[in-house]
């Protein structure tokens, strides 16, 4: 390839990423801090230090998380997939110690059956995700490669790598918005169906 030819894929690759995200990036970035402080939700979590406190959390936190998705939108899954994701942020926004708290039980070796219903509780949001992605493959918003579980997976992982790389800095929660906006972007653009 010659670098005329790179330079105009370039461009070409970089206007239709830019068609692609924008409305996310333009709106979600003022919506998702709205979104974060309208999170008075009432969570109070329940103590921790005995194993039925820590059972008690996890079933708190499942609930909360399956209720996120809960809500079918037919016309337009990836918008359906969109809230879930900011709703699921707006949440570790506003009590960054729950998804922290989790992972690192999901580390723990010692108590076996804490991993368990950590792991049922991903499992579940995960099936939930992957059959929002399965809607929108169905209805061709995705590429028809797209695997909805693997899709899945990923969109938790990331979830997972804005938890685990967000500093912890006095502006911390502002750049976890921040960073949650372009990574759902860089991510829906990855699902989305080629235009040309």
């Amino acid at each position: 390839m010659t670098s005329d030819s790179m330079n105009r894929f370039e461009q070409e690759h970089l206007e239709r990423w830019w068609e692609t995200t924008r409305s996310y990036l333009l709106a979600d970035r003022g919506s998702l801090p709205g979104a974060a402080a309208v999170a008075e939700d009432g969570w109070s979590p329940p103590q921790t230090d005995s194993r039925g406190g820590r059972k008690k959390f996890i079933a708190r936190v499942r609930g909360r998380l399956l209720r996120s998705i809960g809500q079918i939108e037919q016309d337009n899954p990836l918008r359906e997939l969109e809230r879930a994701f900011q709703q699921q942020i707006a949440f570790i926004a506003r009590h960054p110690d729950v998804p922290r708290r989790l992972l690192s039980w999901l580390a723990q070796d010692d108590d076996r059956g804490l991993q368990r219903r950590v792991r049922m509780l991903i499992a579940n949001y995960v099936g939930r995700l992957a059959l929002i992605i399965a809607r929108a493959k169905q209805q061709g918003l995705v590429r028809a490669d797209v695997q909805p579980s693997a899709a899945a997976i990923s969109l938790v992982g990331v979830i997972q790598g804005l938890v685990l790389g967000t500093p912890a800095a006095p502006q911390w929660r502002e750049c976890f918005l921040r960073d949650a906006a372009e990574a759902f972007a860089l991510y829906r653009a990855r699902l989305a169906v080629s235009s040309g």
